[in-house]
C-alpha cells in the first residue's frame, strides 16, 4: 500500500485547497493546518484508541498530513501522507489495516472531489 498519494491540480490554489478540505471533511475528517500551511487532518478518539486500539471503531483515531507545494507546471500539487508506524502502535496489524482502508477511500474521495470539479489533470502515489 502507499505512504502518499498526490493530485495535480489546475487552475486557483486556494479554490483547490477549498476542496481538498471538503473531500477530507465528507470522510470525518477536521482539518487543522499548521504553522508551515501543512494540514493535519484526524479523525476518531486518542483516548478511545489508546485503551481499545482497533477494536474502537470508528472511534479509532486515524491521522493524515496534507502537504502542498507547486509543480514545475504552476499546478497545486496535494499530497495525503499516511504514517503507517504510528498507525501500528495504535491498534498493531488490525489498526494498520484500519489506517490503509481510510487511506485508500480519503484518496479515492479526494479524487472524485478534484475530478467532478474538472481540476484534477493527474494522480501519483508513493
Amino acid at each position: 500500500m502507499s505512504s502518499f498519494y498526490d493530485c495535480f491540480i489546475a487552475g486557483d490554489h486556494e479554490a483547490a485547497k477549498h476542496l481538498v478540505a471538503s473531500a477530507l471533511n465528507s470522510q470525518g475528517f477536521i482539518v487543522e493546518v499548521q504553522p508551515n500551511g501543512n494540514w493535519y487532518a484526524r479523525r476518531g478518539n486518542m483516548t478511545t484508541t489508546v485503551f481499545v486500539g482497533a477494536l474502537a471503531g470508528d472511534d479509532f483515531q486515524i491521522t493524515f498530513g496534507v502537504q502542498f507545494f507547486v509543480d514545475a507546471a504552476d499546478q497545486l500539487v496535494a499530497r495525503l501522507d499516511k504514517n503507517t508506524a504510528v498507525g501500528f502502535f495504535k491498534g498493531g496489524v488490525w489498526g494498520l489495516s484500519k489506517i490503509d482502508t481510510a487511506f485508500a477511500q480519503t484518496a479515492g474521495a479526494m479524487y472524485n472531489t478534484l475530478l467532478g470539479a474538472g481540476v484534477l489533470t493527474n494522480t501519483a502515489e508513493g
